[in-house]
């Protein structure tokens, strides 16, 4: 139900929360944006499930995607964060602002050599 995902909320930092089965494969992902309206409505707490805010994400990056993949897919989606999959298992979610954070440091390191 709604309740022990906003429980997670207010532990957490991020904005995206992922779905995953039993198995730990990505069934969905919630957004701050999807619970917004209804995360303070004690009410709907108990009546709203995960399963109804959840939507499908964008896309998906794969382990063994390379990087011009990965960009691509963020570019299609304008996505900031997309799930990763390796072998149909959630592994976490990626943020297009920390693979610009390290292609910056790599470019910092390689203009000191």
């Amino acid at each position: 139900m709604l309740r022990d995902l906003v429980g997670l909320v207010k532990r957490s930092k991020r904005n995206i929360f992922p779905v995953i089965d039993e198995e730990g494969a990505l069934i969905g992902i919630v957004t701050l944006d999807d619970i917004r309206e209804i995360m303070f409505d004690t009410k709907a707490l108990d009546e709203v499930s995960v399963k109804s805010v959840m939507h499908k994400a964008p896309s998906q990056i794969y382990a063994g995607d390379n990087m011009q993949a990965v960009m691509g897919k963020f570019e299609n989606t304008g996505a900031w964060n997309l799930p990763v999959i390796n072998q149909g298992v959630y592994i976490g979610l990626i943020s297009k602002s920390t693979i610009f954070n390290a292609y910056r440091k790599k470019l910092v390191r390689q203009d000191k050599t």
